[in-house]
């Protein structure tokens, strides 16, 4: 885990939605994402992370350097 955070109200979003906590993972490649989303031991437990859960979202993300972002 590279980061976890609480969450709350949004500074900039819909004002009828809040996130208890915000966290961010750091993968290889999207190829292991998807290895370990696939994994029987995690597969055999998501039910309790469903149940755990609201709402998610899943947001993949590629690294860029600085000036990439903005081309």
């Amino acid at each position: 885990m590279t980061f976890l955070g609480r969450g709350g109200a949004f500074l900039i979003g819909p004002r009828d939605e809040r996130w208890d906590v915000a966290m961010l993972i750091r993968h290889r490649s999207v190829a292991a994402f998807m290895a370990f989303a696939s994994d029987e031991g995690y597969l055999a437990g998501i039910g309790h992370r469903t149940a755990a859960l609201e709402d998610s979202r899943l947001l993949p993300l590629v690294e860029a350097q600085m000036m990439e972002a903005f081309v």
